[in-house]
């Protein structure tokens, strides 16, 4: 029997939660600048078909640009394949904060991609504006039938300010199966001690299949042990089946307390969780201080993760591609709205973004309209895609910093038109 012991900090509790393994550095960094080598027998093709050559995710392409459709870019040049895996960039939508990206990527000769997949992706050299903020590449629609993906990268904080070379970029796709309704029965739990044994890092696991039970909602796992330990912990033992029979698949639960007489951090602290395989079965074996006394009064919330159910597909596959910034008009107002003055407005055909210097103000999620010269007026409160704030001097003591804040249109609009906008009562004009 071969045993791994396993802590989780409330950070890693967070990511499984999310369904997001954690990522390598490289795969973080969207200003890096660095574009991935291809290995030597990667290929490079030539791809001159129409956006999204998958019939299937055409669909999905123009769902995913709803209104913008017109302002976007067809991305036809280079693919990239690497161990059957092709990369093909479809489609891009732009302003000089606000990137989306569109890319296919196929498998050509196996069926390793999935709709739900964990992917290690990023876009590189895309000139930044200060801290820029993004969101992991997620697939949007997946063709089974050709087994090709449809993924999109977005990003704000970008000052993409005319035509941009960029590079996508992948390093790994991992199929997975997200878990988050799975009740745990502990009316099974006695106070009965359970047969133990002792892992060979000193750890207290119970011994598998004392009392398996099918768990509902689920064929990918079930109860193995559960009940408690010679340690006189309350353990709950699961065991990985199928696909998700595998070292990388666990879950996680908290013991809470019914009638709030104690403080669920009492039975959740020195949490145990412990990874090993026995009779070709991975078991995972968690922890918790709950003791005999405790039962009638413990209960647990649902468990919840991601089961990495296929082995990852790795590489590196790079594509360059040349983003468009849809057309943009840039105001300086230097108008006061209240500890904010707002000092760069930039307008774009799919929405605008607003600079402004202050002592902690943001102007997002704040009511929030846009004036048009023809009397339109364009309500914006609930379009707000960005707003933050950071101080310009760490070392200095005077508070003073400034905000990003950007918000999208409901569909496109001639910038030139919008006369002034509103946050919070205060008109900013634009002229």
């Amino acid at each position: 029997m071969t045993m791994a012991n396993i802590t989780l900090s409330p950070e890693r509790r967070a990511q499984i939660l999310r369904g997001v393994r954690p990522r390598r550095g490289k795969a973080l960094c969207w200003t890096t600048g660095r574009i991935l080598v291809a290995a030597v027998l990667a290929v490079l093709l030539t791809f001159s078909a129409f956006a999204a050559a998958v019939p299937a995710l055409r669909t999905a392409l123009q769902n995913a640009l709803g209104s913008f459709a017109g302002q976007s870019q067809s991305l036809t040049g280079i693919a990239m394949e690497y161990d059957g895996i092709e990369v093909r960039p479809v489609s891009a939508l732009s302003s000089s904060t606000y990137v989306r990206i569109w890319a296919e990527v196929q498998d050509k000769t196996g069926d390793r991609l999935r709709a739900d997949m964990d992917i290690d992706g990023y876009v590189a050299d895309v000139p930044t504006l200060g801290v820029s903020q993004f969101s992991l590449p997620q697939v949007i629609s997946y063709d089974e039938e050709t087994h090709t993906a449809l993924i999109e990268f977005s990003s704000t904080g970008y000052g993409v300010t005319e035509n941009v070379p960029v590079s996508i970029c992948f390093d790994r796709f991992q199929p997975r199966q997200k878990i988050s309704d799975v009740s745990v029965p502990i009316e099974l739990v006695t106070a009965q001690t359970l047969a133990s044994t002792t892992a060979p890092d000193g750890s207290v696991v119970l011994v598998p299949e004392q009392t398996p039970v099918a768990l509902e909602h689920t064929d990918s796992v079930r109860l193995s042990s559960f009940g408690f330990a010679n340690d006189g912990r309350l353990h709950l033992q699961l065991a990985f089946l199928n696909a998700a029979n595998r070292e990388d698949s666990y879950l996680i639960t908290t013991a809470r307390s019914i009638s709030g007489g104690k403080d669920d951090a009492v039975y959740n602290q020195e949490l145990g969780n412990s990874m090993f395989e026995e009779n070709g079965i991975w078991y995972q074996d968690m922890s918790f201080s709950v003791s005999p006394s405790d039962l009638g009064d413990v209960t647990f919330d649902d468990l919840a993760g991601t089961l990495l159910v296929l082995p990852p597909v790795t590489g590196e596959w790079s594509t360059d591609i040349t983003i468009r910034p849809v057309e943009e008009i840039t105001y300086y107002p230097n108008v006061q709205v209240g500890g904010a003055l707002v000092k760069e407005i930039r307008v774009s055909e799919i929405g605008f973004y607003a600079l402004s210097s202050s002592q902690g103000t943001i102007l997002g999620y704040r009511p929030t309209f846009a004036m048009t010269k023809d009397g339109k007026k364009l309500y914006l409160t609930n379009n707000c895609i960005e707003s933050g704030w950071c101080i310009d001097d760490w070392n200095g003591s005077s508070g003073a910093g400034h905000a990003i804040d950007q918000w999208l249109f409901d569909e496109p609009i001639d910038p030139a038109s919008i006369a002034s906008l509103n946050f919070d009562g205060v008109t900013v004009p634009l002229q």
